[in-house]
């Protein structure tokens, strides 16, 4: 038996009532990683986007419809050089509609297992505007 056991931590719960047919299918605490700021909280997924909580500061979430996805994928971390922890080797990155790139960073074995879903999800709900457009 190990020394140090430790337990798995829970996933974190929502802080808010998600409208009538939505459900939060994945939870995970997460950083938000954007220029030389790091955002610590939890990252969402449900079945029609991806909610970012902080945990900290005025503005408490960041909400990317699944349909604003254009590309996701593991990269290294931005901007290492301007003092960003040389661990993290791999980050979930989003790039939206508008071109604005979203980076989230919490262990490499849950970005390996989000990376398919969210993509899943982004090229479905890009299939349901174009059908819905055509």
């Amino acid at each position: 038996m190990p020394i140090f056991r430790r337990k798995p931590k829970p996933p974190p719960v929502i802080s808010i009532e998600l409208p009538s047919g939505e459900e939060v299918e994945r939870a995970v605490i997460a950083e938000l990683l954007h220029g030389k700021a790091v955002k610590k909280g939890a990252l969402f997924m449900t079945n029609r986007r991806l909610m970012f909580e902080t945990e900290q500061g005025d503005a408490r979430w960041m909400i990317v419809p699944y349909a604003e996805v254009t590309t996701a994928g593991l990269y290294p971390a931005p901007n290492p050089h301007l003092g960003g922890p040389p661990s993290r080797r791999q980050c979930l990155c989003i790039e939206t509609t508008k071109g604005e790139q979203v980076w989230w960073d919490f262990g490499e074995k849950d970005e390996r297992e989000w990376l398919p879903l969210v993509q899943a999800k982004a090229e479905e709900a890009r299939a349901d505007r174009e059908d819905g457009g055509a």
